[in-house]
């Protein structure tokens, strides 16, 4: 066996232990991800995912692992709820997108969100403000500011609502209220979910590691003995 082949082998091999399992049947929120949703009517109104976006999605995303890392939104899922199934624990960060004086209240499984603290730690990210309690977004202030889709700009903004709250493992269903609709019509938001540590690969990703391993070390042993 060639040294090239010996090292396409073993990176395959290798490539395969770091798969990301993909969402479960059920979800309709992956991690790592941000997404532009909209609420439906005056406030308070239910959580409604964005069918479609009366402005445009959000943009500048700070996303992990580094704080050089950003993305834009997608739009979220049609419907009144939204899941999210983690095998550790994590977080949801929202904040309001377009311009000041929205504010939002946060349910999982059907309680109100508890704070936690926001994954986006290293400039040039911003992490948000954080929550008063009982699933709220921080407080706004009705200024006529506009951040024109920026997510980044929109949680460096203390006039902007935003927070983080904490998701447990398992199946997570968030909902959620509009509390607050100082400046604009539709109560559009964009929100991100993270796992707290790195997906565990599942057993067919373990499988494919141990089959290209036996496979290196075969070749490897064939290359000696040749």
């Amino acid at each position: 066996m060639s040294r090239r082949l010996f090292v396409i082998a073993l990176l395959v091999a290798i490539s395969g232990f770091f798969v990301t399992p993909a969402a479960k049947a059920d979800d309709n929120i992956v991690t790592n991800q941000w997404y532009t949703a909209q609420f439906v009517s005056n406030a308070p109104s239910s959580l409604f995912g964005a069918g479609s976006a009366e402005y445009t999605l959000g943009v500048d995303g700070p996303i992990l692992p580094s704080g050089n890392n950003f993305a834009n939104s997608v739009l979220a899922p049609t419907g009144t709820s939204w899941q999210i199934t983690l095998t550790t624990s994590g977080t949801l960060t929202v904040t309001d997108l377009q311009a000041t004086g929205d504010e939002f209240q946060m349910f999982d499984n059907g309680d109100p969100m508890a704070a936690a603290a926001s994954p986006f730690v290293v400039a040039p990210q911003n992490p948000g403000w954080v929550s008063p309690g009982s699933g709220d977004t921080s407080a706004s202030t009705v200024d006529g500011n506009y951040e024109a889709g920026d997510i980044n700009a929109s949680l460096g903004n203390a006039d902007m609502s935003s927070a983080t709250f904490a998701l447990g493992s398992g199946v997570n269903v968030i909902t959620g209220e509009w509390l607050a609709a100082n400046n604009q019509g539709t109560g559009d938001m964009a929100f991100i979910a993270e796992s707290s540590t790195p997906p565990v690969p599942e057993p067919s990703s373990i499988v494919l590691l141990c089959t290209g391993l036996l496979g290196v070390l075969f070749a490897f042993r064939k290359k000696l003995t040749a």
